[in-house]
């Protein structure tokens, strides 16, 4: 049924008329409520404002627009000249097209062209990201977490490795001790992670053995002492070291007496020389 007809001076609205763009004349009207259908086909590609107005019986009227686009025509692809682009000499465009009823094909439908720099800035931020996460989730090897190169204090708290001693070898001996034979060798498997090859030491880690007035004394008792019950919170020459050297009494008198003539005489040091009865007796 009709909506009733509106009287003169009733507030009622009386018709509602559509026109388009900056056409003035309306090219349907309706008595609400009202259903239309409107042909975008008749229209041109592009840019439109439909315009609805209504008026009711005492010749009010109200108007609302609604702006939108019509794509009917091929799809226009065009790479090479930007809007408002400011351009001289020979310029290479790019152009492709597609019709909306044709199946959707990525290599029609795009034009060759370079990629956004916004792109390459969400691919570095992104890859950086992933490095980020790999390395703090990266579960190390125990046998790599405990090593001189990755930790040195770890290192100096691993059980150290005994090295069976050798047989006087007749050059660096003392009292019959033969402590050149194997000295060294002692030292690097079991000092030379935290005190250096040089006997350098790590400055505020582990204190340098060149040149140490322990090392370097004339009585061998404290450095004896050291190597077999470990050292703490050491202050040498004024300067403290934090990391904790640990017990060596694991290794055996021949040993541990073949790692103190080493030190004793490396690296400038030039102090006596000690046997492995000094080091049975200091246990």
């Amino acid at each position: 049924m009709d909506a009733p007809h509106a009287t003169a001076g009733s507030d009622a609205v009386a018709e509602i008329t559509l026109t388009m763009d900056d056409e003035t004349t309306p090219f349907a009207t309706y008595r609400p409520p009202a259903v239309c259908t409107l042909d975008t086909t008749s229209l041109p590609d592009g840019p439109h404002v439909l315009h609805v107005r209504a008026r009711d019986g005492l010749g009010l009227v109200g108007v609302r627009s609604i702006p939108f686009q019509v794509q009917n025509g091929p799809g226009i692809t065009i790479t090479g000249l930007r809007a408002h682009e400011r351009v001289s000499g020979s310029v290479t465009i790019d152009l492709n097209a597609f019709s909306a009823s044709e199946p959707f094909d990525p290599v029609r439908a795009e034009s060759s062209g370079p990629i956004p720099v916004w792109t390459w800035v969400m691919i570095a931020l992104i890859s950086a990201w992933a490095g980020w996460y790999g390395l703090t989730q990266f579960q190390e090897p125990a046998a790599f977490a405990l090593s001189a190169a990755k930790d040195p204090v770890a290192a100096a708290n691993a059980p150290m490795r005994t090295t069976k001693s050798v047989h006087d070898s007749g050059g660096g001996t003392v009292a019959g001790f033969d402590y050149a034979a194997s000295g060294a060798n002692l030292y690097t498997a079991n000092c030379s992670a935290c005190h250096g090859a040089t006997g350098a030491g790590v400055p505020g880690a582990f204190p340098p053995l060149a040149a140490d007035p322990v090392v370097d004394a004339a009585d061998p008792k404290t450095q004896i002492g050291i190597v077999l019950h470990g050292l703490h919170g050491a202050k040498i020459k004024g300067t403290p070291y934090v990391s904790q050297m640990p017990p060596f009494a694991q290794l055996s008198d021949n040993d541990i007496a073949a790692i103190i003539d080493h030190e004793r005489t490396s690296w400038g040091n030039a102090a006596p020389i000690v046997n492995p009865d000094d080091v049975k007796r200091a246990r």
